[in-house]
């Protein structure tokens, strides 16, 4: 919901700021610097009403209290101050916002932020005080995601808002995305080629298996026929064997019986 709010807030002072100059614009400036849901600034930064306030040096200043709260931190703001700039005081309800603010800065890119850094930069004299602006105000608007570690005094990051990108961090912001794409394609390159290189060696394998498979095959093969040959050969040498003593028997009978009508004929001569 808290997304929706700030579009449609931002939309609203589009529609007021079209045709705003001169006091109207830095007027409607205060008003949106001071709105509670509103975090981002750039669209308005682009308004033509508010750019021409640079030519005004009394209304010069709104236009760079606009530009802290786009892309600064209340550090700046009271840097800019020390410095000289015509920047219009801070209200109660300005002063929280840019601490939020500057909190979200501090958190992009960071794993950690030291409470003994936080408090320096948001003004805030106790660790309570700090503790009660980073849950009520930065964790519950969700500025910032995280969790407090009270024992290392210390605020770990787990995301934050993107704020108005600065003059010039645009290109930077375009180059990181561009090295991220290489990088992307550089590894999905290299996924492909661990892809193929896998299927490649699963092919190899399957063939490799396969040849394996049949070679064994074979091998089976050539001792179940061995094994057939043997046998038929053992019945085929018996058969031969049982036909020649079968033939030797008879032979022999034959033998046996001449020798008998040998003798009997010569007891008939003696008689």
């Amino acid at each position: 919901m808290a997304a929706v709010t700030q579009e449609a807030q931002i939309e609203q002072f589009l529609r007021e700021g079209a045709g705003a100059t001169g006091r109207a614009a830095a007027d409607l400036v205060e008003r949106a610097v001071s709105a509670p849901g509103l975090f981002a600034f750039g669209e308005l930064l682009d308004l033509d009403g508010v750019q021409r306030l640079a030519a005004d040096p009394s209304l010069a200043g709104h236009l760079a209290l606009l530009k802290l709260f786009a892309h600064g931190t209340l550090p700046e703001y009271r840097a800019a101050v020390a410095a000289g700039e015509p920047l219009p005081a801070l209200t109660p309800a300005q002063e929280l916002k840019l601490k939020k603010l500057t909190v979200a800065t501090l958190a992009e890119g960071a794993a950690t932020l030291a409470y003994d850094r936080l408090m320096p930069a948001l003004e805030l004299p106790t660790v309570r005080a700090l503790e009660d602006l980073l849950i009520n105000e930065c964790m519950a608007t969700g500025l910032v995601r995280g969790k407090l570690d009270q024992k290392a005094r210390r605020f770990e990051v787990a995301g934050s808002f993107g704020r108005d990108p600065r003059p010039g961090q645009l290109a930077e912001v375009i180059a990181a995305l561009e090295d991220w794409r290489d990088g992307a394609r550089a590894a999905a390159t290299e996924l492909r080629r661990v892809a193929e290189a896998a299927r490649s060696d699963a092919e190899a394998r399957a063939t490799r298996r396969a040849e394996v498979e049949a070679e064994v095959e074979a091998a089976a093969r050539k001792i179940k026929q061995a094994a057939i040959d043997g046998t038929q050969k053992q019945q085929t040498g018996g058969g031969i064997g049982g036909q020649q003593s079968a033939e030797d028997d008879e032979a022999a009978m034959d033998l046996d019986d001449e020798a008998a009508r040998g003798k009997g004929i010569g007891s008939k001569r003696r008689r």
